[in-house]
């Protein structure tokens, strides 16, 4: 049991910023077990972004709510995801060549393409969640979360390092069928959950394909993926996820 315990931890120590101030287990295979957990990382995440908007529906407009989850998001995560998303983008559309996108990736300053990548990323995710608020899907905010680490394990699994140390190499290349089988059916059940299951189908078929997509174009530029795609894949999952639900809703689908 305690084995189960500390890879759950570490996750959340890895991963966000909620406070878990114990010495934890760390190695290799503890980040590939407790991989795992991710879709419970991002339930959490997701679900914190919800009381945000249970106790303020009363109190304020969705549009002002819907920053505030936002913002509860990235403090909770420290902005994780989000500097990967801008690191991702600087290298990627300002230079050419798998070395020197590389060294602008791990540059801790923010190029234009980045700026506007994060600019973006929040704009859609404010507009997209004030728009959902106005439905009975507000539950959406926590199955895009749990999407998004979902992704992070199947990008991981998929993929091949880019480099040859970085944080990143604690997830990719070391996940395995089974991590990827358990989290995609946790996720898909979380999901099915709070959306139903015909909307989780559509949602689950389009990150695979994203997450699928993405990867490509990551070998095409760097020829694999870093710790900085993970969490610009998770960005542009919760996106994705958030996009598809205010597309049902507009168009009363289910």
């Amino acid at each position: 049991m305690y084995k189960y315990t500390n890879d759950f931890l570490l996750m959340l120590q890895f991963l966000t910023r909620i406070p878990i101030n114990i010495n934890l287990n760390c190695e290799k295979d503890n980040f590939r077990k407790g991989a795992v957990f991710l879709p419970i990382v991002g339930f959490i995440v997701g679900g914190l972004q919800w009381i945000i908007y249970y106790l303020l529906n009363k109190v304020l407009p969705n549009n002002i709510i819907a920053v505030i989850m936002v913002i509860t998001a990235v403090m909770v995560t420290g902005a994780l995801h989000i500097d990967g998303l801008g690191d991702t983008c600087d290298g990627f559309f300002a230079f050419k060549g798998k070395d020197r996108i590389i060294e602008i990736m791990k540059d801790s300053r923010i190029g234009s393409f980045g700026a506007i990548a994060v600019s973006a990323d929040l704009l859609m995710k404010v507009m997209a969640i004030s728009y959902i608020l106005d439905s009975s899907f507000a539950a959406a905010v926590i199955a895009a979360a749990v999407m998004g680490r979902f992704s992070i394990i199947f990008i991981s699994y998929i993929s091949k390092p880019a480099k040859s140390n970085g944080s990143g190499n604690l997830f990719i290349g070391n996940m395995n069928r089974i991590i990827v089988l358990i989290s995609g059916l946790l996720s898909f059940g979380i999901n099915i959950v709070l959306l139903g299951l015909k909307i989780s189908l559509i949602i689950f078929s389009a990150v695979v394909i994203l997450t699928f997509l993405f990867k490509k174009y990551c070998e095409n530029k760097i020829g694999g993926a870093t710790g900085d795609i993970l969490g610009a894949n998770n960005e542009l999952v919760e996106i994705l996820t958030l996009i598809i639900v205010v597309s049902t809703i507009r168009h009363n689908l289910f």
